[in-house]
C-alpha cells in the first residue's frame, strides 16, 4: 500500500514513514517542505527501497521527490529535473496516468525547468499537470479552484514569452480559467468573500491585455481557411473581445463590491477600486465618463484621514495606463535596440500625448538616417489618467525624456 500524503503531514519533524525513510510535510496539497532537505540521506533510503522492493517500490516517488527537491534548493536543476522526471515516471507505473503523486513532481519539474531557462518544456509540463489536476481534485473542488488561477498565471507568462504560434488562444484560456475560478469560489465562499480578488485582479488584467491585443486576426473569413477548432476558438475569442468594456466594468465593480463589504470606513481600497473604473473608461476612449468618475474618487478621497495624500497619489501627476501590479511605468524598450530618441511633449488634461517632438536621435547603424516612426507612433499612442487640480484636469508642463527603440 502507497504512503498516504495526507498522513505525512501530521509526522513530527525527523520523523520516518514506514519504508524507514525521512517524512516529507504535505501542506493542503502545496509543494512540500522537506524536513530533511540531505541529497545522501534520500540517496541511501532510495537504495534501501529499490535493493529491497525494486525499481518501482512504493515510497520511492516520495524519495525522489526529497532528493531533486534538495539539488533543487542548492540550484543543481539538472540533478534535480532528472529525479523529478523519474518520479513522475514511478508514480504514473504506480498510481496510475491521472495518479496523485505526480502533483508535488510536476509542480517542482516545472520550477526547475523555468530555472533553466527552458519554457516550452514547462508549458508542456504545465498543460499534463493541470489535467491531473482536474482528474485529482475534480472541477468544482477548492484545490481545482487554486490549480485553475495557477494555471492562468502561467498562461500569462507564457504569452508573454511568446509561447507557441497561437497569442490569442493563451488569452481566451486565461479569461475562461479567471472566470472558472471566479464561479467556484463565488458558490463556495459567496459572493462577497475576499477570495474573489484574486481572479477578479487576474480578470481584469487579461480584460485589458484581450483590448490591447493586435495579432493575428480572428474575424471569420481568415478563420476558415484553418483548421476547424482553430476556427472555432478565433470566434469565441472574437465574442470575448466583442464584450471587452462591458466586462471590464463588471469586473471592477465586483472588486468594489467585495472591498466595500469587507474593508472600514477609512480604507481606500473601494475608492481605488472607482479609480480603476475611471481607468477603464479613459482607456476606452471615453474620456467623458473617466472624469466623471475620477471627480467621484476625488471627492470620496476627501472624506479619508489620509485623502490628500491618496489625491496625490493618484492624480498628483498622469498615469500610464493599465496602472495594475506589474504593468510597465514606461514604454518598454525592445529586445533588440537600434537606436535611442530624445523627445519632448506634453500630456493634456485629457491624457493624451501633445507636440511630440524629436529632439535628437541616435542609430547603432550611423548611416541610417530615417526617424523612429515607430516609436513616436507608440508615445502618441500612450493613455494616460490626467492630473487633477482641485478636481479638474489640467495639463503637465513639457516632458522630456529619451527612449531606446
Amino acid at each position: 500500500m502507497l504512503p498516504d500524503p495526507a498522513a505525512a503531514s501530521t509526522a513530527a519533524p525527523g520523523a520516518n514513514d514506514e519504508f524507514g525513510s525521512p517524512a516529507l510535510d504535505f501542506q493542503e496539497g502545496a509543494q512540500p517542505a522537506l524536513i530533511i532537505p540531505d541529497a545522501t540521506s534520500y540517496q541511501f533510503y532510495i537504495t534501501d527501497l529499490e535493493s529491497r522492493f525494486g525499481p518501482y517500490a512504493p515510497g520511492l516517488s516520495e524519495q525522489l521527490l526529497g532528493l531533486g527537491s534538495a539539488y533543487q534548493q542548492q540550484g543543481l536543476h539538472d540533478q534535480a529535473i532528472d529525479y523529478f522526471k523519474r518520479g513522475v515516471h514511478i508514480a504514473r507505473v504506480n498510481g496510475g496516468l491521472n495518479g496523485e503523486q505526480q502533483i508535488p513532481l510536476l509542480q517542482r519539474l516545472i520550477r526547475s525547468l523555468v530555472a533553466m531557462g527552458d519554457f516550452e518544456t514547462a508549458d508542456e509540463r504545465q498543460y499534463y499537470l493541470f489535467r491531473v489536476q482536474a482528474n485529482v481534485y475534480g472541477r468544482g473542488s477548492k484545490q481545482m479552484s487554486l490549480a485553475m488561477l495557477e494555471r492562468a498565471e502561467w498562461e500569462r507568462r507564457a504569452y508573454h514569452l511568446a509561447l507557441g504560434d497561437t497569442a490569442f488562444m493563451r488569452l481566451l484560456t486565461m479569461w475562461e480559467l479567471y472566470s472558472a475560478a471566479l464561479r467556484n469560489i463565488s458558490r463556495e465562499d459567496g459572493s462577497h468573500s475576499q477570495s474573489l480578488l484574486r481572479p477578479l485582479s487576474g480578470l481584469l488584467q487579461t480584460q485589458y491585455m484581450i483590448s490591447a491585443y493586435s495579432g493575428e486576426s480572428t474575424s471569420v473569413a481568415e478563420a476558415v481557411s484553418t483548421a476547424e477548432a482553430r476556427f472555432v476558438e478565433a470566434n469565441r475569442f472574437s465574442m470575448v473581445r466583442g464584450s471587452n468594456y462591458k466586462q471590464g466594468q463588471a469586473v471592477i465593480r465586483a472588486m468594489r463590491e467585495v472591498y466595500d463589504y469587507n474593508e472600514d470606513e477609512e480604507s481606500p481600497l473601494a475608492t481605488e477600486a472607482l479609480v480603476q473604473l475611471g481607468d477603464w473608461h479613459q482607456w476606452h476612449q471615453k474620456r467623458d465618463s473617466a472624469l466623471l468618475i475620477y471627480q467621484q474618487a476625488w471627492d470620496e478621497f476627501g472624506e479619508l484621514k489620509d485623502g490628500e495624500r491618496l489625491r496625490e497619489v493618484y492624480f498628483g501627476q498622469p498615469t500610464l495606463l493599465p496602472d495594475l501590479p506589474g504593468s510597465a511605468r514606461d514604454l518598454v524598450a525592445p529586445s533588440v535596440v537600434e537606436g535611442y530618441a530624445s523627445v519632448s511633449y506634453f500630456i493634456n488634461g485629457r491624457g493624451r500625448v501633445k507636440s511630440l517632438e524629436l529632439l535628437e536621435m541616435e542609430r547603432m547603424d550611423e548611416t541610417d538616417t530615417r526617424p523612429p516612426v515607430r516609436l513616436l507612433r507608440r508615445i502618441k499612442q500612450q493613455t494616460f489618467r490626467p492630473r487633477l487640480q482641485d478636481r479638474e484636469p489640467i495639463a503637465t508642463e513639457t516632458i522630456e525624456k529619451r527612449y531606446a527603440y
